[in-house]
């Protein structure tokens, strides 16, 4: 008699009581960069016995997932689909308002379904002499200021997602775009601290601290100090390159640690 494989003792394993399915796990599953398995663990919420609020949340996660993929079509239809099944549920009342708003900053329309076969055909027999169309729209952003325009996304993820993952990348990103970059080339144009270092240094600081008294725990903390204490050492600002490098090593508590290291370094050389 051949032994049982792994697939199918997993398979008896999941019929019974303590593999049931469980948005737990599912988030788990995202948690870990595992979006197959949080998918099939969704679906199978979403098609069991389970209460309603566990469904809901199998949906928003669902679609979660869709949008992270960039399946911008099969988010929203999912989303749609929570709403309109579970339509007293928070997740329903979060997602409710934003669902014609996300398709926008995409650029990009939800396409409803079309149940008419003959409906369908049409469509695609204008697709095929159309396929040449974009299904992206491109933008043309001259003459829009780029780190004024990031900023407000990421100062709206963080005011209506405060402590949550979405504001922790909000404020890192946004940080960032302060710091600015420069496009290649000769000629290449600058942007944030790289083109107006004292009109954005500032809110650059601001953000750090709002960041560090949001997410106190947070290991990028001591990077964008540096990045800071950085910015003012290419200004010669020595007394506050003195003062971030310093509150490097402060915050490093005794420990040995990178920028603990690298502040102690530049400390012994700060102005030249």
């Amino acid at each position: 008699m051949k032994k049982p494989t792994i697939a199918i003792l997993i398979s008896l394993l999941a019929t019974t009581s303590c593999w049931a399915q469980s948005i737990e796990r599912a988030q788990l599953y995202i948690d870990h960069a595992l979006p197959a398995e949080a998918k099939r663990e969704c679906i199978l919420i979403i098609t069991s016995d389970k209460p309603k609020k566990e469904k809901a949340t199998a949906h928003y996660l669902l679609g979660l997932i869709a949008f992270d993929q960039n399946r911008i079509g099969t988010a929203l239809e999912t989303w749609t689909d929570l709403t309109k099944k579970y339509p007293h549920s928070k997740e329903a009342s979060e997602v409710s308002e934003k669902i014609k708003q996300l398709a926008q900053i995409v650029s990009e329309t939800q396409r409803e379904s079309v149940d008419n076969a003959v409906a369908r055909a049409y469509l695609r027999h204008g697709d095929f002499w159309s396929r040449g169309k974009d299904s992206v729209f491109s933008i043309d952003s001259s003459w829009i200021p780029n780190v004024e325009a990031a900023v407000k996304w990421y100062d709206k993820t963080i005011a209506e997602f405060p402590g949550t993952t979405a504001a922790r990348i909000a404020y890192e990103e946004k940080m960032r775009t302060l710091l600015g970059w420069k496009k290649p080339g000769r000629y290449g144009s600058k942007y944030g601290i790289e083109q107006y270092p004292m009109t954005y240094l500032p809110i650059l600081v601001q953000t750090l601290n709002e960041y560090a008294k949001a997410f106190p725990e947070s290991g990028s903390l001591q990077a964008f100090r540096y990045q800071i204490a950085q910015a003012y050492w290419k200004q010669k600002d020595w007394k506050n390159t003195r003062a971030w490098l310093n509150e490097i090593i402060e915050k490093a508590d005794g420990q040995d640690s990178f920028y603990a290291d690298l502040a102690m370094r530049r400390l012994q050389k700060v102005e030249h």
